[in-house]
């Protein structure tokens, strides 16, 4: 009965903050089988450590980490070259209705986000996820002057990339 009763939490859990997971494997997957098979790998990873979760740390954090670690570790094992995925053609953009350019502008930051280095996808992610820069530096384990750095040198890439001026300091 206990096993059930752990079962019924960590499936409450997974609900709660499915997310988390699939903000994830929205940034680390290109394609939609390939975020699939990340999002059952990361389910599969969190089950796995869900026993030895102590509830020292808050279950997002604990959360982010291991889903953090499992996406890298994927890219790592694939030995993959992120692909890059551009608007052919701007003009479209102009003829589509404000919905579908929303959605055009999000796929053209995940695009973006997508040549970001591997820990610079990981802080800028924990960061649009609201998370105090103590907290991301206890889930990449780098320090929070390090998270600061990575933050600014990611928001300006990410300017470049999408075309936009920079910001005056």
């Amino acid at each position: 009965m206990k096993g059930d009763f752990r079962k019924e939490e960590f499936v409450h859990l997974i609900n709660r903050h499915e997310n988390v997971i699939h903000k994830i494997c929205n940034i680390y997957a290109d394609t939609v089988p390939d975020r699939e098979d990340l999002k059952q790998e990361i389910i599969f990873q969190l089950w796995k450590s869900f026993p030895s979760f102590r509830q020292e740390a808050k279950v997002q954090t604990w959360m982010y980490k291991v889903s953090l670690n499992t996406a890298l570790i994927g890219l790592r094992r694939r030995n993959r070259v992120e692909q890059t995925k551009l608007l052919e053609n701007h003009s479209e953009i102009e003829d589509l209705n404000e919905e579908q350019e929303i959605e055009q502008k999000i796929k053209q930051l995940y695009s973006a986000i997508h040549q970001l280095n591997q820990v610079e996808k990981a802080v800028l992610f924990l960061y649009l996820e609201k998370c105090p820069y103590r907290e991301i530096a206890e889930i990449t384990g780098l320090t929070e002057k390090n998270v600061s750095v990575i933050l600014v040198r990611s928001k300006e890439k990410l300017r470049k990339i999408l075309g936009q001026p920079q910001k005056s300091r």
